[in-house]
Parts: C-alpha cells; sequence; structure tokens
C-alpha cells in the first residue's frame, strides 16, 4: 500500500473527514501551489487513482501554431505538441503532466499552511457538532495533563481535548494523568464565534468546558442510580451544593405510597452511596419538599432535629428554626453551610436559635405571640396568613420620593397593584420609565392597561390645571395672569 493511500486513509480517520473531503483539500492545496506559480489554477486538473496510491497533475493547454504562440501557461507550439502526442491539430486541447515537485518551494509551502488550516477548520466543525449535541451530559474523560492555573486538560474522546477549569473543580478533589473521571459538559465554544472564556491549548481550538461542581451533575448521577427519577415517577425539586462539602436535594412523589427520600437513597443508603462515591465523599441530604415553607425549611436543616419554624416576616421571606442546644452545630453546620444551603434550598432567610436565645430577642411581644399562633394553628393558618396578608409600605420604605404617585394611592384595583408591585413598579412615574418590551414582560391585559390610562390620565389632568385663588377660574399649568380677573402669578 502507497504513503499516499496511508497517509490519506489516517489523516480520514484521525480527523473524523471523509476520504472525499481529504481529496478535495489535497486538490485545492496543489492548484493553490500551481497558481502561485504560474498565476492562474483554470487550466490545472488533478486526479488520484482508484487506489488513491498515486496523484496526476496535469496542465491543460491548447495547441496553436508558432507565429500565434503568445502564453506558455496555456498554450504550447504545434511543433512541441508532436513531441508529446501523435495526430494533434491546432485548436486541440493537450494534458501535460507536471511534476509538483518543481513547483516553488514558497508556493508549495504557503498552498500546505492554507490546507492545514482547511482540515483544522473541517477538524472543529466535527468537534463542535459533535460535542455541541453532548452540553448536558455526563461524559467519561480521562486526564492528560494540568497546567500552571490549575486547569485540567481531558481527553473526552477521540483526541480531543476539554478543559475543567479551576472554578469547576471540588476542592476535595485531585487526578493524576491517565485517571478517569465523570465530568458534566457545561459548554461547547466555536472559536469562530468570537467569545471568551476557558481556551484550549491552541486558541483556535473548539472549547469544551467540564464541571465538577455544577448541581447538574448530581441530577445525571440521580437520573443514572435511582430510576423513579429516571421515569418521573419522582421528581427532583432543587438541588444545591458546596462543592466537596456537601449537597442537599429536594424531592417529591408523583405516586401515592411512593416515599420520595427512601427511593432517592435506596436500602441501606446503597444508591445515594454510589453517588458520593462519583464525590469522592461529598455529604448528600435527600430532603422531602413541602409545599408548606415551614414544614419545607425544618426538613431542609436535616441532619439536624429542629423543634418547631417560626415566620418572622412573610415579605422578606425570614424564618426563625428553634432547635435543642446539643443541635444548634449540626443545624447551622461547619462555617454555616448546612443552615446556608437550607436558605438556597427553601429560598428563605433562616436563622438558627435556641429556645432561650429567641427570647432574647428583640422581638415585640405581639409579633412573637403572632409567630407563636401560626404554628400552634398548623400548617392551614399559615398558608391563609401568607395569602391574606397585605403589605401597605410607605413611599420612604420604598425609597421612593415623595413627588412621586404611588399605585397603591391611585383607584385600581388591589390585584393589579399586587401584580406591578412584584415586578418592582410602585409608581405612575416607574411605569412610564418602563420600555414596551418591559411593560410587555409584567404580562398586563389590555383592560389592565385601559385601567392604568385612565387613572394615570386624571392625575396628568390634575397636574396641569390649577384655580386662579381669586376668582376660581381654572387655568392651565404655567399661566403667569388670570385672564378673568388680571391677577398675575408667581410660581416658586
Amino acid at each position: 500500500m502507497s504513503d499516499m493511500r496511508d497517509a490519506i486513509l489516517q489523516m480520514s480517520e484521525e480527523k473524523h473527514i471523509s476520504q472525499d473531503m481529504v481529496l478535495e483539500t489535497i486538490k485545492e492545496f496543489v492548484k493553490a501551489a500551481y497558481k502561485r506559480k504560474f498565476g492562474t489554477d483554470e487550466n490545472v486538473e488533478i486526479s488520484f487513482s482508484e487506489d488513491l496510491s498515486k496523484m496526476t497533475v496535469c496542465a491543460r493547454k491548447i495547441v496553436v501554431a508558432e507565429e500565434n504562440y503568445y502564453n506558455e501557461v496555456t498554450e504550447i507550439p504545434i511543433d512541441e505538441a508532436h513531441e508529446l502526442a501523435d495526430n494533434v491539430e491546432i485548436g486541440d486541447s493537450l494534458m501535460i503532466p507536471l511534476d509538483p515537485q518543481t513547483f516553488d518551494r514558497g508556493a508549495v509551502q504557503s498552498a500546505k499552511q492554507r490546507a492545514q488550516q482547511s482540515f483544522k477548520d473541517m477538524q472543529n466543525n466535527y468537534t463542535y457538532s459533535e460535542f455541541k449535541n453532548k452540553e448536558g451530559e455526563v461524559i467519561q474523560c480521562y486526564v492528560n495533563s494540568v497546567n500552571q492555573s490549575g486547569d485540567y486538560h481531558l481527553n473526552v474522546g477521540g483526541g480531543v481535548e476539554g478543559i475543567l477549569p479551576v472554578r469547576n473543580q471540588s476542592p476535595r478533589e485531585s487526578f493524576t494523568t491517565g485517571e478517569s473521571v465523570k465530568c458534566y459538559l457545561e459548554k461547547v465554544e466555536n472559536p469562530s464565534q468570537g467569545r471568551g472564556g476557558f481556551r484550549g491549548r491552541n486558541k483556535n481550538d473548539v472549547r469544551i468546558i467540564l464541571s465538577r461542581t455544577s448541581p447538574e451533575l448530581v441530577r445525571k448521577f440521580l437520573e443514572l442510580q435511582v430510576p423513579e427519577i429516571y421515569d418521573h415517577q419522582i421528581d427532583i425539586v432543587k438541588i444545591v451544593r458546596q462543592p466537596g462539602i456537601r449537597t442537599k436535594i429536594a424531592v417529591k412523589s408523583n405516586v401515592h405510597d411512593l416515599d420520595p427520600v427512601g427511593a432517592t437513597v435506596g436500602l441501606k443508603g446503597n444508591r445515594i452511596q454510589t453517588i458520593m462515591t462519583e464525590l469522592d465523599g461529598e455529604k448528600i441530604d435527600v430532603i422531602q419538599y413541602d409545599e408548606n415553607p415551614l414544614v419545607f425549611i425544618s426538613n431542609a436543616l436535616t441532619p439536624a432535629t429542629v423543634s418547631k419554624v417560626l415566620p418572622i416576616d412573610l415579605a422578606t421571606k425570614h424564618a426563625i428554626a428553634i432547635v435543642e442546644d446539643n443541635q444548634v452545630g449540626i443545624a447551622i453546620g461547619l462555617s454555616g453551610v448546612n443552615v446556608k444551603l437550607a436558605n438556597q434550598l427553601c429560598d428563605w432567610m433562616i436563622e438558627v436559635k435556641t429556645q432561650a436565645q429567641f427570647e432574647e430577642m428583640e422581638i415585640s411581644q405581639e409579633a412573637r405571640d403572632k409567630a407563636e399562633a401560626i404554628f400552634a394553628q398548623g400548617d392551614e393558618a399559615f398558608m391563609q396568613e401568607d395569602e391574606n396578608k397585605e403589605t401597605h409600605l410607605t413611599a420612604q420604605e420604598l425609597g421612593i420620593s415623595e413627588d412621586e404617585t404611588l399605585f397603591s394611592d391611585l383607584s385600581i384595583s388591589r390585584e393589579l397593584v399586587k401584580k406591578l408591585e412584584y415586578h418592582d413598579v410602585y409608581t405612575a412615574e416607574e411605569f412610564f420609565d418602563l420600555t414596551p418590551e418591559e411593560v410587555n414582560a409584567i404580562g398586563l391585559t389590555d383592560e389592565e392597561k385601559a385601567e392604568i390610562a385612565s387613572v394615570i390620565d386624571v392625575e396628568e389632568e390634575q397636574e396641569e390645571q390649577f384655580e386662579c385663588p381669586n376668582c376660581g377660574t381654572v387655568l392651565p399649568a404655567g399661566t403667569t395672569h388670570c385672564p378673568n380677573c388680571g391677577v398675575e402669578f408667581e410660581f416658586e
């Protein structure tokens, strides 16, 4: 088997490029060298033998009479043509074999660089297409090396290299060359996109960003280990992580009588233990989700035992978890990790206190009695309290100028006021400043827009007119004298 055939097959296999594309690229490479030498590539023809063992390069020239011979690149005199072939006549085309090795060295080198870049672009396109489809998946990688910044370069398959940046590494993990690592494929970037981020060894390489810290890595492990999660009998509500230290997972069941925590943890903890091993011993808490935030908060502080949870401020989602003295450290966790993750999981600000510490807090007796009463009345009372509570904040509390008009002071429905305030729009002036896109994002109906417009129009009319203090005539704002009684006005 010839060296050329070996090279073509090897390049096709290693670069994941079809043989036809390899051959076309070689042809383009030769044509570029020919053009560099002769100034045109319109009359060059390149072909390969059927077994790819031989490449033929020919220049197509027109046979002309001696006296009409002007262009040595595209023409050949009749006398020279007779030396190469019999029975040729003026006007015939003659294929003249060429030796590419006779081409100018600079031309060959330039064409070679272009061909190499073409191969590189084709390989990048293949790599990008293949791995872009794997974004969001867990892939098996092998450690190639680690650079001075601490970023790991990993073989993600087919000789393609991905990067595990320091920011995506668990602090408890380190790897050795050749070690097998399962990583979450976070992002694939094409160099042609011109975006920043972590780059490969070559700035023109496709960038494959891997992660060992993403909560999605844990989700994928759970889907593999827990069939009930994969089949959607159990839903993962939320995952929060302090990589290398602790992960909390909130789960709920879609099937009656199926314990979501027990199924996720597995018999004797075997399922969750397998995932902990994958994460090099990172602790994992599986928590029963509950729509009642008080119950959910209590569950989220596991492994601590919580005596009760008291809501302090429903508007700011502030609650206090009461625990026994020997449970404080467990509830808070090392460096506060446990309560921090519970905060993130429940989206509440949770304070951990003993009963004695709670009694010493500067909370009004009324607020304390109310919190105790809510807890004593049960979950339904809390939920009803949360639904019925209307918080009326003043302009000063909202940090709004007294000159601005609060929607809560205008005659529009409470539901519409709540809807606007949910999107941080408290005043008519703030509404005026919204772009059409921002107004659409609020999701106002045509009726609600009309309701706002009618109230603001009235307000504008009131602001643009005033009465003459002498005769009571209604005048436009800015009038300097009353045309009815002649009184002059001076505005401050």
